[in-house]
């Protein structure tokens, strides 16, 4: 039995090896869905408990959908550069009832994709989200932040991630640092977006 485990270990280690990138200069298309995990950094609301009390609320993430399409041209055997279109709903929750806030983005990655390995990728890059739509919790109505004027159109981020590929299956993990305020005109909210991204993928080579 410990032979057979052995074969079957070398057996899928040289196959992980011997598999290869795209050549330099190839362009390949990479349909993708999965879970955008997201809220708003440094975020508190607070409710009334009566005699002048109130209780904290501190933000947390939730889980939305995302979806979309990245293509990505070869540039150097080591680099790719890749450039996407992706819907993600985005926002934040909280433990307190009616104080969820969902964000429909629209989401244009450009990417720089360095290869450690033919399977191994940690991506750098930046991102332009636009909002497309928006759905605020009743809670939220007592801070002013009751309509979309409420939010920042365009959002400014930059991804960090990494990225495994096998037999063209691919499974991506990023983490979109916020540096746009989602709140504007707002004396209460300067909060950003936090949002880790898990997808999956399958590599098109063109």
């Amino acid at each position: 039995m410990k032979k057979l485990a052995v074969c079957l270990f070398l057996g899928l280690f040289a196959s992980t090896v011997s598999a290869q990138r795209p050549e330099t200069g190839s362009l390949s298309l990479m349909p993708k869905v999965g879970v955008a995990l997201s809220k708003f950094s440094d975020h508190t609301i607070y409710s009334s408990l009566g005699s002048g009390m109130d209780r904290e609320h501190k933000a947390k993430f939730g889980p939305g959908f995302s979806v979309g399409l990245e293509g990505e041209y070869i540039a150097h055997p080591n680099i790719g550069l890749s450039l996407g279109l992706m819907y993600a709903h985005e926002g934040t929750d909280h433990d307190l009832k009616g104080a969820e806030v969902g964000l429909d983005y629209l989401n244009v990655p450009l990417m720089a994709n360095f290869y450690v390995t033919p399977q191994l990728a940690f991506r750098l890059g930046a991102q332009v989200g636009f909002l497309m739509g928006d759905n605020v919790g009743i809670a939220y109505g007592d801070h002013g932040v009751t309509e979309a004027s409420s939010f920042n159109s365009v959002d400014f981020s930059i991804p960090i991630g990494v990225q495994f590929e096998y037999q063209r299956l691919m499974l991506g993990m990023r983490y979109n640092w916020g540096l746009t305020r989602v709140f504007k005109d707002s004396d209460y909210f300067k909060e950003k977006n936090q949002v880790i991204q898990i997808d999956l993928g399958y590599r098109l080579t063109l």
